[in-house]
């Protein structure tokens, strides 16, 4: 079992060196190619562009936040108990 987890754990690390230099080597990196996009394209494209997508997506978002308060908010009647009286020890 513990030679199962160095393997593991060496191909884990052999496939993040991998990675690194497949995505580093990127002529990307080298210079700023001509019409390449910028941060100010991004803002205008989702502000402008995407403006409704985003709007829609931050509604959803919201929804799932006022969900996961929902469930995780506890109802059970000595957890009500001790909320109202608070501790009597």
């Amino acid at each position: 079992m513990k030679m199962l987890s160095i393997i593991t754990r060496v191909g884990l690390l052999g496939l993040a060196l991998v990675l690194i230099t497949t995505i580093t080597s990127d002529l990307m990196w080298e210079s700023e190619a001509v019409g390449s996009p910028t941060t100010q394209d991004l803002a205008a494209g989702l502000l402008i562009d995407w403006s409704f997508a985003l709007v829609i997506l931050g509604a959803l978002l919201a929804l799932a936040m006022v969900g996961a308060a929902y469930l995780a908010r506890d109802e059970r009647m000595e957890n009500q108990l001790y909320e109202i009286r608070g501790e009597e020890e």
